[in-house]
Order: structure tokens, then sequence, then C-alpha cells
């Protein structure tokens, strides 16, 4: 029996991409939902356009923003995206299938990085395999602050991993990216005074280097040529500012006059 499918995405100020995303997700969705936390652009007004369903949340977490989209889908089955993200036609085609007889709780999709030039992600580039595509009866998000995985409601759930990717358009601008960069790390500095976490300052010293030399080399991004650089360069410096953020904090915490 053919499934029921509803796709979410979160989003923020997404006018730019966004049209791409829903163009490809409404080939497979019986029903779009979309989460908005307050854009000031048109991103709502092209998602009312695409036929999607757009609801308000405040932003409190990732995690949080994630949960609340999978509790406003209609149906069982679910497909999570981000409204950077384009499903290629092969893995629409995958996904058609799928939903004619589904032989899974749920399924991997490949995400993989695009850039100007580079439109398709390159198979031999390591890539994330995430669970996006489920029966949120046996899976589903738990709202952890910094966390977009699924968490298994029962036992023995069986998932396998599509062939084909979703385009993951990461790099709109470099300005963008930073920006965005620099949330993510103000998340985990909150995650990480949460959990009592502790760090030798000395965490700072080569982390960047380490990271660059891993993605660039061992997951094979210089295959991107100059945009893999820039891109590993980006990820190495994340790692940094987490590091550099907690000192920051664990500094101020010790030395409150300095403050005043």
């Amino acid at each position: 029996m053919a499934i029921q499918l509803s796709v979410y995405i979160i989003t923020y100020n997404e006018e730019v991409l966004l049209p791409r995303t829903l163009a490809a997700a409404r080939q497979v969705a019986d029903e779009i939902v979309v989460v908005d936390c307050g854009s000031t652009d048109n991103t709502c007004g092209i998602a009312r356009s695409f036929g999607a369903r757009c609801e308000f949340n405040a932003w409190v977490s990732f995690g949080d923003q994630v949960r609340v989209a999978e509790q406003l889908c209609s149906n069982d089955w679910v497909l999570r995206l981000d409204a950077d993200e384009e499903m290629t036609p092969e893995l629409i085609a995958e996904i058609k299938e799928i939903k004619n007889k589904p032989d899974c709780d749920g399924y991997r999709l490949r995400i993989g990085d695009v850039f100007p030039g580079v439109e398709r992600p390159l198979r031999a580039v390591r890539h994330f395999r995430l669970i996006r595509l489920y029966n949120r009866t046996k899976m589903r998000m738990m709202g952890v602050l910094d966390r977009d995985d699924v968490d298994m409601c029962v036992p023995n759930a069986r998932v396998r991993t599509l062939r084909s990717f979703i385009c993951h358009r990461t790099h709109l601008s470099l300005t963008k990216t930073l920006d965005k960069q620099n949330r993510a790390t103000d998340t985990q500095l909150r995650m990480l005074i949460k959990a009592n976490k502790r760090y030798s300052p000395w965490r700072m010293v080569g982390c960047s280097t380490l990271t660059f030399l891993k993605y660039f080399v061992l997951y094979r991004h210089f295959l991107y040529g100059f945009w893999g650089f820039i891109n590993c360069t980006c990820i190495a410096f994340t790692r940094f500012m987490k590091f550099a953020k907690f000192y920051e904090h664990d500094q101020k915490m010790k030395y409150p006059d300095s403050l005043t």
C-alpha cells in the first residue's frame, strides 16, 4: 500500500535557496510543513506559494525546532530537509519507489556539499548519511539541544541507506557561512556549560590544523579544489572557536571583575 509522506523544513530568512528545495520536495510530498522562527524576508510567502503550510515557532534550539516541525506533520511517514538542501532527480525517483512499497522503517540519505560551479556531490568525498526519511511511529526527533538525528522508539527498527544524494548548498556566501558557524559555536558553548564540560586551553592549540588536515586529506575534500580548501578552513576555524569561546567563558567566570 502506498504511503502518504509529509516533508518538513525549518527556516529563517531562506528566500534565496528555498524555492529549489520546495520545487524538488513537492515531487514526493503529500504535505509540506515549514516552521519559521521569524524571517524578515519573503521566506513564508515563498513557502505558501509552493502549497506549504507555514507555521511560526520561536527559536529555542535546533533540536526543539525540528521536533516541533515533525509534530506538526499529518502523516506517519516524514522526510526532513533543510532549506538549503535540494534532492537530486535520482533521489526523488528512489523515494517515489519507496512510497509505493516501503521495505524499511527508515532510510539514511546521503548529504553532500555542492558549490558554485560544482552542481553534484562527489561520491568519493566523505559525506553525511543521516536518517531523514522515516516512519515516526518507529523513530522520531527528541528535541535534544543541537541534534537533528532521530532516536528509535522501537527495538530492531529496519534502516538502510539510499544511493542517491541530497545537494547541500552550504555556500550562499562566505559571510553567511561564517555567521552561521558563529551561531553554531554559541549553541555548542551553551551545551558544554549545561553539561559541565571541562576543556584544557591547550585544546585550542593545533586543533584547527588537525581538523583541516582530517577533512581536506583524510575525508578527500581536496577533490573539490579551492572550494574544498575554503570549506575545510571554515570547518577548522569553527572547531577552534568552540574551544576559544569556552576558554573566554571560563576566564570571565574566574575573573568577573575584568568585565567592569
